[in-house]
């Protein structure tokens, strides 16, 4: 797909090269007129290069980052446009050759030949009885998708429209019923995390840290607002109020009329964190919200004053690859209970009054959850599907022979459960048993993101920006 994977540092066989024995002697620099100006636009130390070790190490670079290090096992991200270091790593590793970036992984290759002792093998599809089929409603181009974004992008579905959109600033509105495009708006905006849509609003955040409402009937910018970072959480709104979560452990309330900042809380957060963040969620006055610290906090709404704070895992571990515990699925407030899973960590529920812990599972996971007739279904990291039970904590049912295939979150279809991989499959579970009932293949380059269920259709978004609405039928 591209939704958000797990950071992988990864190693590959290479070898060093000898001396050459055919030494020539170098010209001295040429004499020339040149017609341009080179304009240094940062610099930024990366560790202590190559040294004598006659290997070479090349940075990968991507839209926002830049990936580089030194033959001793320090690896660095730093920022594209400014050059700043966004983390750095210690290994034990002897670089060769460079980095590879992209699909949420940093690979390297050492002179040991080490192989990565995390990666895994994908099962093949599955052989199963489908007992229902797939019927396609409507399918509609809305943009290029998340292409090498590393970010994930959900549609917001209401009763009439859904919106959707990619991360070059494309805003769509399509009819609910029939796929038919209404309006389109083409911002200067890079979009991440997807879109809220009610009250009158579409609303979103940027990687420049704008807060975004648009109009829902014609795409008109209502206002925009800046924060003091990313805003990759999908936002939220209760009409009065319009909630955005940044990168560095902020969460603002703004006003849902006019984007005037009514309030900001902030906790710390770790150097380095997956690329991405939960949605908060509104219940009842109060904004419940996940950070890359394993913390959930309560807050009032009106005021951002905290209520409680409660961490539902720690980090464990060397290195903080080992220790990223981030909560960058979504949050569910339901019986009493604010629901979470933890990347590394554990699923977990504790009092929606109080934050009082009741139960947690070692799991990881840093996708969409979901529940259905107090049932919790989570996807983790290795591509395993669980039933949990949300009284007691206990698991229901498990299904692995999705194993490997780099799902997305978990969306309930009715009395179904729908996940997509990394192919671009979506599968659907039965939810009392988790058994296969069946799949259909959407677009081979995968999702940009956990499908959205409305009144028993599924709405889909392609890594490259294909939206479609699914809907299943007995045989």
């Amino acid at each position: 797909m591209k939704f958000l994977f797990p950071i992988v540092l990864a190693g590959l066989v290479l070898a060093g090269c000898s001396s050459n024995p055919n030494a020539i002697e170098p010209n001295d620099l040429p004499d020339f007129e040149a017609t341009y100006k080179v304009k240094r636009l940062w610099k930024e130390g990366v560790g202590d290069g190559v040294e004598d070790s006659q290997l070479s190490l090349r940075p990968a670079v991507t839209e926002q980052q830049v990936f580089a290090g030194d033959v001793f096992g320090n690896v660095y991200a730093v920022s594209r446009d400014e050059g700043k270091r966004q983390w750095r790593v210690k290994t034990e590793d002897r670089i060769a050759g460079g980095f590879y970036a992209g699909y949420g992984m940093v690979l390297y290759g050492t002179r040991e030949g080490m192989a990565n002792p995390n990666a895994i093998e994908p099962n093949d599809l599955p052989d199963f009885e489908a007992t229902y089929k797939v019927k396609r409603l409507w399918k509609e181009g809305v943009g290029d998708g998340v292409e090498d974004s590393q970010l994930s992008l959900r549609p917001a579905v209401t009763e009439q429209q859904v919106f959707a959109g990619d991360v070059f600033g494309n805003v769509y509105a399509v009819s609910r019923d029939e796929g038919k495009r209404q309006w389109r708006v083409k911002t200067e905006d890079r979009i991440a995390g997807g879109f809220y849509a009610g009250y009158g609003m579409v609303l979103y955040g940027t990687r420049e840290g704008m807060a975004v409402a648009l109009s829902m009937e014609t795409g008109e910018t209502l206002w925009r607002t800046r924060l003091s970072g990313e805003a990759l959480a999908i936002p939220t709104s209760d009409g009065s109020i319009a909630v955005f979560q940044t990168q560095d452990g902020h969460v603002n309330g703004l006003d849902a009329e006019t984007g005037e900042q009514i309030w900001d809380y902030e906790t710390p957060v770790p150097t380095l964190t997956l690329r991405g963040l939960a949605q908060p969620t509104l219940d009842n006055g109060k904004v419940y919200a996940g950070f890359a610290n394993a913390k959930l906090a309560a807050l009032d709404l009106e005021n951002g004053v905290p209520l409680w704070e409660q961490r539902i895992a720690e980090p464990t571990g060397r290195s903080e690859l080992d220790r990223l515990v981030d909560v960058d699925g979504n949050l569910i407030v339901e019986g009493g209970g604010v629901f979470a899973v933890t990347f590394q960590g554990k699923v977990a529920v504790v009092d929606q009054e109080n934050g009082r812990p009741y139960w947690d599972k070692e799991m990881s996971s840093a996708q969409t959850i979901s529940t259905r007739n107090g049932s919790l279904f989570v996807a983790d990291d290795k591509g395993v599907v669980r039933a949990v039970d949300m009284r007691s904590g206990s698991v229901l049912w498990k299904q692995d022979k999705l194993y490997g295939r780099r799902l997305t979150g978990t969306s309930v279809q009715g009395n179904h459960l729908a996940v997509g991989d990394f192919e671009g499959y979506l599968h659907w579970l039965d939810v009392d048993d988790g058994s296969l009932v069946a799949r259909k293949r959407h677009d081979r380059d995968g999702f940009a993101g956990t499908a959205v269920s409305y009144d028993g259709v599924l709405y889909v978004l392609s890594y490259d920006g294909k939206l479609a609405a699914y809907q299943l039928k007995e045989r």
